[in-house]
């Protein structure tokens, strides 16, 4: 029911709207699958005592991951003071939570932001979602709030974009429908966040997440417990358009009046240390993407 009201401003031919409305509708659509070991690696990491050795030993099972560990490690989004040159070392060095947030980027550039097809409109919400998980960090520091899980949610408050973008790609296929870009764009925009939520609880991750990035775009509609961190993510959304001059036109001034503002008990000289770092987070995340 909510999937249909959504949809009913959107411009899809019909037979696409409604197979999207009912594949949403009623949980059915095919969401993405995380590579086994990085599902595993995120499991591992809910767990108390968790032995990093053995976290180690799980990663160095799939080569393909442990690879991109290493580089990503070593990339200028972890900027390490010198190179790390083992997976142990890795481990080691940046700890369970860090390695579960890289194992997160891997597979999400590698496996959820691809359709082909449409390689160049991915990249571009793979590049946003970064920038906006690199905000959101650098919010929640100010805010003494848990700067993981800020990465977290503004890294994959997007996620349902790239799903909803596949399925509607395969369902205008079938139906041999002509898609404009401007409908398939209003479709996403409106049942992301559903989408999104609903993916975060299917790979294991906390509630509290899922909950904050249903609501990213209407904070106060998050519960209490997940209000703060729906409120960061809105923020960092929009600072991220700003960072990467983005298809959504923002000005500095807007953020100003931001409606999150008060929320987080931001004042003006606070926002204007983020404002300042902007430019170094886009040069990281387009180095990432």
């Amino acid at each position: 029911m909510l999937a249909a009201t959504a949809l009913r401003s959107a411009s899809l031919p019909e037979q696409v709207r409604q197979r999207l409305s009912t594949v949403v509708g009623t949980h059915q659509l095919e969401l993405p699958v995380l590579p086994e070991v990085a599902q595993q690696v995120i499991t591992l990491a809910n767990k108390d005592g968790v032995d990093l050795r053995d976290l180690g030993e799980l990663i160095k099972r799939d080569q393909g991951l442990a690879g991109n560990l290493m580089r990503l490690a070593n990339s200028p989004l972890y900027a390490p003071p010198t190179p790390l040159v083992s997976l142990d070392q890795v481990v080691s060095r940046l700890g369970l939570t860090k390695v579960r947030e890289m194992a997160l980027i891997i597979s999400c550039s590698g496996k959820v932001f691809a359709v082909p097809g449409h390689e160049a409109t991915v990249r571009l919400q793979f590049r946003h979602s970064l920038t906006c998980g690199l905000i959101a960090q650098e919010i929640a520091r100010g805010r003494r709030m848990n700067v993981e899980e800020a990465f977290l949610g503004g890294m994959l408050h997007d996620i349902g974009r790239p799903v909803l973008l596949q399925a509607i790609v395969d369902f205008g296929r079938e139906a041999q429908a002509k898609l404009e870009p401007g409908a398939i764009e209003g479709a996403c925009s409106v049942l992301h966040e559903m989408v999104g939520s609903e993916l975060i609880q299917r790979w294991t991750l906390p509630v509290r997440l899922a909950e904050a990035i249903r609501h990213h775009h209407e904070p106060s509609k998050a519960g209490s417990g997940a209000a703060g961190l729906s409120a960061v993510i809105a923020l960092a959304d929009d600072l991220s358009h700003l960072a990467l001059a983005g298809p959504k036109q923002v000005t500095e001034t807007q953020f100003r009046d931001h409606p999150v503002l008060d929320t987080l008990n931001l004042y003006d000289d606070e926002l204007d240390l983020i404002l300042a770092k902007l430019p170094d987070i886009a040069n990281q995340a387009k180095a990432m993407g």
